[in-house]
């Protein structure tokens, strides 16, 4: 699953299934009547959580690369809020300049998940440009202080360790 606590509340978050046909269907009702975003992908067992652990780094790369931005754009001398304006209505949207730091999806999530996926990708042999740079980024956040805030934070961490100077 994906989508936090408010999501779940709502009905909202993303669920993966990959089971034999017969559990799903004798699940079905369920899964339904937790969420309205079931997505079936099929039956090898695993490959939901393997689909959380690529959508969870992407997640984490996202992060990431938001805070570097809106933290190049302080350097630089642009306006933070104008920045996010045009990235929210552009090619670059994220929820990384929000400002609401209330704990929805811990930094200690995204430390772990794209840890996680990195390990997978890894055992299969595979080495992106990014993934390992985002873990290390919420990995180095959560030890310094930051873990129990809501990965939005990733902002001010880049932000207060020397990073948009």
């Amino acid at each position: 699953m994906s989508g936090g606590p408010v999501r779940a509340r709502d009905g909202s978050m993303s669920l993966m299934v990959a089971c034999p046909n017969p559990v799903f269907d004798a699940h079905a009702r369920a899964l339904a009547a937790l969420s309205n975003q079931v997505f079936r992908l099929g039956e090898r067992v695993g490959d939901g959580a393997r689909t959380k652990l690529v959508n969870n780094l992407l997640a984490g790369i996202n992060l990431v690369g938001a805070a570097e931005v809106l933290a190049l754009a302080q350097a630089i001398g642009l306006d933070q809020g104008q920045t996010l304006d045009v990235i929210e209505r552009s090619s670059g949207q994220s929820w990384i300049g929000s400002g609401d730091l209330a704990p929805r999806a811990h930094m200690t999530l995204l430390a772990k998940d794209t840890r996680l996926a990195n390990e997978a990708a890894s055992a299969a042999g595979f080495q992106g440009p990014l993934g390992e740079r985002a873990a290390a980024v919420f990995r180095m956040a959560c030890e310094h202080g930051l873990a129990e805030l809501d990965d939005g934070a990733l902002l001010a961490f880049l932000q207060q360790h020397g990073y948009a100077r």
